[in-house]
């Protein structure tokens, strides 16, 4: 058992994004923007904090246009599976963070091909994603029912997502594995917070969700 595969997922995207210029897809969280805002546990104002430069992408209008009027004016509404806005085209990024974004796609493979004309040789493209193998899913299956969230599309395996990301035409450079977020275990049964803590000393790989950090293949 590796250890050093699990990462607590925020805290690794923040240190990711320290000093770099970003674009963080997915970045409204609506309808909770409000909310998270206030309670200091919105990732994009976390975001905003320790990179050199921040925009923001999202496809919820709503979301947008609040962010926008709320001191984040880089917010722009785009689809992720065929970037088009000018103002998302035309900027250079070092980071793009994709956190819980694929899942709730259509075609996640239109994604990971309409992205790369937003990246640089040298820049990384993060995506976080729930873990199909989750543990503690698992075992709710088993004595309750199936739980999917209303917006979900797909749940990924590692291998199977590892797949999907290099029949795209990317590199995969580094993965781990991540727990519940401190920020969202108070809102989870403690049952499942509970099945968590489990997995994570247990069985790391049935841990709540997946990273993976991919680049463009280079051209060595």
């Amino acid at each position: 058992m590796n250890r050093a595969l699990l990462v607590e997922r925020v805290g690794y995207l923040l240190e990711q994004c320290a000093g770099r210029r970003v674009l963080h897809l997915g970045c409204t969280d609506w309808p909770y923007t409000q909310h998270k805002l206030a309670n200091g546990a919105l990732l994009h104002a976390m975001i905003a904090q320790r990179a050199t430069s921040l925009v923001g992408v999202d496809a919820d209008k709503e979301g947008v246009d609040w962010l926008q009027g709320n001191g984040f004016p880089r917010t722009y509404l785009d689809n992720v599976e065929g970037f088009s806005h000018p103002a998302v085209l035309g900027e250079k990024y070092d980071l793009i963070v994709a956190g819980e974004i694929i899942e709730h796609l259509e075609n996640p493979g239109l994604f990971l091909r309409s992205v790369q004309q937003l990246m640089r040789p040298t820049t990384d493209l993060i995506i976080t994603t729930i873990n199909a193998y989750c543990f503690f899913r698992f075992i709710y299956y088993v004595f309750k029912e199936e739980r999917v969230h209303p917006d979900h599309n797909y749940y990924f395996s590692p291998l199977v997502l590892r797949k999907l990301i290099t029949r795209c035409g990317l590199d995969v450079v580094d993965f781990h594995y991540y727990p519940i977020g401190k920020e969202i275990r108070p809102l989870n049964p403690r049952k499942l917070v509970f099945l968590d803590d489990i997995s994570r000393v247990l069985f790391p790989r049935a841990s709540d969700g997946v990273i993976f950090k991919v680049r463009l293949p280079s051209r060595s």
